[in-house]
């Protein structure tokens, strides 16, 4: 009778240190995918080539930029572009001194070239506040179609920007330059998809890991380029 009462209590002990020990199991699983996760170790923290970012063809690497200088290769026509922009104008505000960002439109096709020559026109015409965002929306919210320099004239026409004046910076001579030269920066950057960030002429961010991820990458990069061209001054 002792000795089943005894092997009894055995069990129910035995039992008790299996459901403690299973629970302390998942309190260390929990407090080290917290740890895992919220450290950021999920992913690699120092960005990779060839996963975060590509090297452009033909460039030296160990010779130091002229300037730091992000541009972003971009479309009206594209929505992830647009989705982008957001965060990306976010990014804008805490953009360094001595960093220059400038934005590359493409144009892989006739409707997106004349997207392209808007973007100019636009910023030659010094009308870009406010009108960017209204052509992004324009395509993607209200399906918008534009055929011509008109047609988005006539759209973004207003008493701040009367459609003559968009179209004088539209066919200008100006425009046209800006055009070809960034239809070539897009050749030699190896641009394939957008929107795309291109950091000091030496590399090429996409998206593929996500849009923070890529700015973060940016950052490094641009980073990685201030220690070339400190050790060239030292």
């Amino acid at each position: 009778m002792a000795a089943a009462k005894k092997r009894s209590a055995d069990k129910v002990q035995l039992t008790r240190n299996l459901i403690l020990g299973f629970l302390g199991l998942l309190v260390l699983g929990f407090v080290t995918t917290t740890f895992y996760f919220g450290s950021g170790l999920s992913q690699n923290s120092v960005p990779q080539a060839g996963t975060d970012y590509e090297v452009i063809d033909g460039v030296e690497l160990t010779q130091p930029a002229r300037s730091l200088v992000v541009e972003e290769y971009f479309s009206y026509g594209c929505i992830h572009c647009k989705n982008f922009d957001p965060e990306l104008e976010e990014w804008l505000t805490t953009l360094p001194d001595d960093v220059r960002f400038e934005r590359k439109p493409t144009a892989f096709s006739r409707t997106w070239s004349i997207l392209a020559q808007a973007y100019y026109a636009l910023e030659k015409a010094e009308a870009l506040e406010g009108n960017h965002e209204q052509l992004f929306k324009g395509i993607h919210n209200g399906g918008r179609m534009f055929n011509s320099g008109q047609d988005i004239a006539d759209y973004l026409d207003s008493q701040s920007l009367p459609a003559r004046e968009f179209m004088r910076a539209f066919d200008s001579r100006d425009v046209s330059r800006r055009l070809n030269r960034a239809a070539e920066d897009t050749r030699r950057s190896g641009i394939r998809a957008v929107p795309t960030m291109v950091v000091a002429g030496k590399y090429r961010v996409g998206m593929n890991q996500g849009a923070q991820r890529a700015l973060e990458v940016t950052e490094y990069l641009l980073e990685q380029e201030r220690v070339l061209i400190q050790g060239q001054s030292g």
